[in-house]
């Protein structure tokens, strides 16, 4: 009884699939006039293809792809599906039909190039359609116009009926509601929308475990993880929006993980993201939950990184073809704990005053400050000054007392590693720079010459208000430069107290 339950449990799912499945993908990086290049509308149709192909019974036959082009393009490519939908019907097969696109899109329209498919012209393309089922995808732009939803929430649930037996109506999706612009993320490598598109289709939308997505788990996934990752950007939250104009019970089914060349169970981790870098660009942010979420994914080689409260984590596997795989839980480096805690952020810039050693007869101490940049290298923080320091120094030597005025301009680079690992975080590395020192005398004389830089830096900081950080910065080392015609080294040391800023 429990086998014939299960078998039923497997068969259900595939009775709200269709027996046959078409698509038509469409990408275009150049809109109309004055409209800035889309860096990745093309290569956001290529990744919604391979979901398709990977994981939703897409043969390549059935599937017609288009890379810029002009509407008589697309309207081409949408008459030879379509006879091929008439063929499959006519066998007395059932079709679902998907069209997606991602590019330019205004009030009057989708832009291809310089011309417009309009809205209605869209809308009229599909509905001509012999097709039981069909779902229309638009990432673009003011695509909210196709939907003629002017302002939207992300939506807890998504309720749209379909038949028990066969599966009729279409479902329009657009990335944006009217008004809003559709935003792409060079981090992502594309469009915030279709790049959880289709992490959602590869199992992240899978909201109740069965291993199928359906068209309302992938929308309501993909819609709440859009709003969420926009919400920060300096346009603004982009709402999803969507139209479904069906009737009956059931569902569409757009991706069956069982399908997938290998698959990664991702442990029961709340609070947690995890960002996967694998073959074929593939780039997906993964927020893990309250139950392990399985990923249909390309078998090859992934770079894994885990973004938790207490830190960043890297790691790395290979997935065999076939393979299903746990991902190992990864553990933050105590300096990526101290980060989480208010330590650095990626990076810093900074502005310092302080003291330096003059390495020129007299000695002395002249003032200091200056500015640059911190920035982290893996477990190393990279910093990148500039400073000047100046002074008047009295030289006592040979029994004689002379004064000049001393100017040193000078840049360096340190590399610092964590030595203390919490809020308090405790630096320390070496240094190496260059600068350019002048001594003017009083008798009118004026001397100049370079010098050569090394030593080690050891810097404490904590955090002080919102994104700001205070250190102090200690140095020691020493200075090689040309004296009295000779080639010397003089000793260095500097100490400087330090405001920094991240992002």
């Amino acid at each position: 009884m429990r086998s014939l339950a299960l078998l039923l449990a497997l068969a259900l799912p595939a009775a709200a699939q269709a027996a046959s499945r078409f698509a038509v993908v469409l990408g275009n990086n150049i809109g109309g006039a004055g409209r800035a290049r889309l860096q990745f509308a093309e290569k956001d149709a290529e990744r919604f293809q391979r979901a398709l192909a990977e994981l939703g019974d897409f043969t390549e036959d059935n599937v017609l792809v288009l890379r810029g082009g002009k509407p008589a393009d697309f309207r081409a490519a949408m008459a030879r599906i379509e006879r091929s939908v008439e063929k499959a019907r006519a066998t007395g097969e059932r079709a679902l039909l998907v069209v997606y696109y991602s590019g330019h899109a205004g009030a009057g329209g989708l832009e291809l190039g310089t011309d417009i498919v309009s809205y209605d012209e869209l809308k009229e393309l599909v509905g001509k359609s012999v097709a039981e089922a069909k779902v229309v995808i638009v990432d673009a732009c003011e695509a909210g116009n196709l939907t003629q939803v002017k302002g939207a929430k992300p939506s807890e649930t998504v309720n749209f009926p379909l038949p028990k037996d066969e599966v009729k109506g279409t479902a329009f999706i657009a990335s944006t509601a009217v008004g809003e612009s559709a935003q792409e993320s060079v981090i992502l490598g594309g469009s915030f929308f279709t790049h959880h598109l289709e992490v959602g289709l590869r199992g992240a939308a899978d909201a109740d475990g069965d291993g199928l997505v359906t068209l309302a788990e992938a929308f309501r996934y993909t819609s709440s993880a859009t709003v969420a990752a926009t919400s920060a950007t300096h346009v603004g939250p982009q709402h999803p929006t969507y139209d479904f104009r069906m009737a009956g019970r059931g569902d569409v089914v757009l991706a069956d993980l069982r399908r997938a060349e290998a698959r990664l169970l991702v442990p029961v981790d709340p609070g947690t993201l995890y960002v996967l870098k694998g073959p074929r660009g593939l780039v997906a942010e993964v927020p893990a939950g309250q139950s392990q979420l399985s990923l249909g994914l390309p078998a090859g080689p992934y770079a894994i990184e885990r973004r938790s409260p207490e830190g960043r984590a890297t790691g790395s596997l290979a997935l065999a073809r076939g393979e299903v795989r746990t991902l190992p839980r990864l553990e933050p480096t105590r300096y990526a704990m101290a980060r989480a805690k208010g330590g650095p952020m990626d990076t810093e810039w900074f502005l310092s005053g302080g003291v330096q050693l003059v390495g020129l007869p007299g000695g002395s101490v002249a003032p200091s400050f200056g500015g640059g940049v911190r920035h982290e290298l893996g477990p190393l923080g990279l910093l990148l000054r500039m400073d000047y320091a100046f002074a008047d120094v009295t030289d006592g030597s040979g029994g004689l007392s002379r004064s000049y005025s001393f100017t040193r301009v000078g840049a360096s680079a340190s590399a610092l590693y964590p030595l203390s690992g919490t809020r308090q975080l405790l630096e320390g590395g070496l240094t190496v720079g260059g600068g350019w020192n002048t001594q003017a005398w009083r008798d009118g004389r004026h001397f100049e010459t370079a010098d050569l830089l090394f030593g080690a830096t050891l810097r404490y900081s904590l955090p002080a208000w919102k994104s700001f950080r205070g250190a102090v910065d200690l140095f020691g080392g020493g200075r090689s430069l040309k004296l009295d015609g000779k080639q010397q080294v003089r000793p260095a040391a500097g100490a400087a107290l330090v405001l920094l800023y991240g992002y």
